[in-house]
């Protein structure tokens, strides 16, 4: 009976191992092969931001800036994929907001894009514009970093740089800026001028999630006038406030699933099984110590005399 109880118990150690050893190399495994192969932008991917905004242009008549407040609409949707890439079509539309008239014919675009999904990449060899940098922050992202993103006007990925930190409406951000001076975009259909474009945009981004909850724009298109840059469009594009508050939510409830699924989950396991691991050669060394001192035989020392009665 008792060798029995001592074979059970023996099994129950073995199986405490065994179990606290695959703990330990699935949390492993999770944070080397599993959440990278989870973590990539869905196949259902869909999201639309609004925009407010000013339109500044130059009045050939005139000779000056007539402004007026636009509405800018961005929808992107998944479409399917393509060579690895995530195909996501973007519909930029934009309408003069004192009139309703619809003026995307002259500032809206229109395109599909080729993304890596686990990236955010743009795939150039699928892009149907092929389009290079980021589409969107790569996440997670620290003090000091700095991404290129494709900017349309431009026509190129352009660098954001890391300028700070902020405290964005409760929320810890990281703010990134892209500022770039007159760049050749082309030239001017009627005259045939150079055009250049000088781009300043700020992002403030939830590090964790790559989330950008609010976004600023200033963007110059200027003309060469005989060696001189002349601004014949001003546009100020910035997040409404719906988008503001709709992303903060996506960047909060994003930054608390990956807490749990990119770091809690995977070390709680690796924690445990360790520790189970450990418990379980304690419990051997116990046991075998204890066997040990049972089974050690003791010897008793004989007398070299026989005592003596007093």
């Amino acid at each position: 009976m008792v060798s029995q109880r001592r074979g059970l118990r023996g099994y129950r150690i073995i199986i405490l191992s065994i179990v606290g050893a695959l703990l330990a190399i699935f949390g492993a495994l999770w944070v080397a092969v599993i959440f990278p192969a989870l973590d990539k932008m869905p196949a259902s991917y869909g999201e639309t931001y609004q925009f407010d905004g000013m339109f500044s242009v130059m009045n050939p008549a005139t000779q000056s800036m007539d402004s007026f407040p636009i509405e800018q609409t961005l929808m992107q949707e998944a479409v399917g994929t393509e060579d690895g890439a995530l195909l996501i079509h973007e519909v930029r539309s934009v309408k003069n907001a004192v009139t309703g008239a619809d003026i995307s014919a002259i500032y809206g675009d229109e395109s599909t894009l080729a993304i890596n999904p686990r990236t955010l990449e743009f795939m150039p060899q699928v892009d149907e514009r092929g389009r290079l940098g980021y589409f969107g922050p790569p996440r997670p992202l620290a003090v000091g970093d700095t991404f290129d993103l494709w900017h349309p006007g431009a026509g190129q990925a352009l660098p954001a740089k890391n300028v700070g930190e902020e405290n964005f409406r409760g929320m810890n951000v990281l703010v990134f800026e892209i500022n770039e001076a007159y760049i050749p975009i082309g030239t001017e259909p009627m005259s045939g001028m150079e055009l250049y474009l000088s781009p300043q945009i700020t992002l403030w981004i939830e590090p964790s999630s790559g989330t950008v909850v609010n976004q600023t724009s200033e963007t110059v298109t200027s003309i060469d006038m005989m060696g001189m840059k002349i601004p014949v469009q001003i546009a100020n594009v910035d997040y409404a406030e719906s988008t503001i508050v709709n992303l903060m939510g996506t960047a909060q409830s994003a930054s608390l699933m990956l807490l749990w699924f990119r770091t809690l989950v995977p070390w709680i396991a690796i924690g445990f099984g360790a520790f189970l691991v450990m418990t379980s050669a304690v419990i051997v060394a116990v046991r075998n110590l204890r066997r040990a001192r049972v089974e050690k035989p003791t010897h008793h020392p004989r007398p070299t005399s026989l005592p003596m009665d007093i």
